[in-house]
């Protein structure tokens, strides 16, 4: 099944989490976590040093990952392992620089062979996309564009249309890191983008409480969150916090 078809079945919960954080072991368990809890989509953060649009808690989780020696090949591996319990839509979350070191194509073709579904390049805009999203026809992985509230029409339109995953809608102008409440505007700038697309579109950056989704549940396809989760696994190595964390956003789709 293509990754947008499965926003055909029920609204998505797709938790992020740093590959390597706390370490390697630890995010084959956290992901056998979210998958026992039956979640579909999995965003998974290659770790990088200077990942501009995550905040102190994501960039705190890549550090560690970095101090722990974790590279593509781990976060490939940790895919693999985690594949075999369990089939699900991983998809990547990374920085240009680590995958032109890597190799683009090396890349692309390893991503289709372990089974990645999709690609987010944080530091990629749409109007590159020949440049490092050329190959993602070839190799059969969906292409995920960020779309920040401040975006004009005619460019929403270039993400809409080149955007073959989901759309994922920033809840504000900034980094990654969980808030209290996230900005009025977002649920207008939602509504909005409703109406001029009928691509899957998930919400993330800032998400902390399922209270801050259900006003715009019925607008999108999903929600993403990151940095909270980052945050629940810090407070608790044993888990049981992320796992009680997980199931307040399950019980709202």
């Amino acid at each position: 099944m293509h990754l947008s078809e499965v926003f055909k079945i029920k609204k998505q919960f797709i938790p992020f989490i740093t590959c390597g954080f706390p370490d390697k072991s630890s995010t084959v368990e956290i992901i056998k976590l979210f998958l026992d809890e039956g979640i579909n989509i999995i965003e998974i953060g290659i770790p990088f040093s200077d990942a501009v649009a995550d905040g102190p808690t994501i960039q705190y989780s890549s550090f560690i990952a970095l101090k722990n020696r974790v590279n593509i090949d781990d976060v490939f591996d940790v895919v693999c392992q985690t594949l075999k319990y369990k089939k699900y839509y991983p998809i990547l979350m990374t920085y240009l620089n680590p995958v032109v070191i890597y190799g683009i194509e090396r890349f692309f073709k390893k991503s289709k062979d372990l089974g990645i579904k999709g690609i987010i390049f944080a530091d990629s805009i749409v109007e590159t996309k020949e440049v490092f999203y050329s190959l993602t026809n070839k190799y059969g992985i969906c292409r995920i564009f960020l779309l920040s509230p401040t975006t004009e029409f005619n460019r929403r339109k270039l993400i809409y249309d080149n955007s073959d995953g989901f759309v994922y809608l920033l809840t504000l102008s900034g980094t990654t890191g969980a808030r209290i409440n996230l900005p009025k505007e977002f649920y207008k700038f939602v509504k909005k983008i409703r109406k001029e697309t009928t691509k899957p579109l998930c919400a993330g950056f800032g998400i902390s409480s399922s209270d801050q989704i259900l006003p715009i549940l019925e607008s999108i396809d999903g929600f993403i969150v990151g940095s909270a989760i980052i945050e629940k696994i810090k407070e608790d190595k044993k888990l049981y916090s992320l796992k009680n964390f997980v199931k307040s956003f399950l019980k709202i789709i």
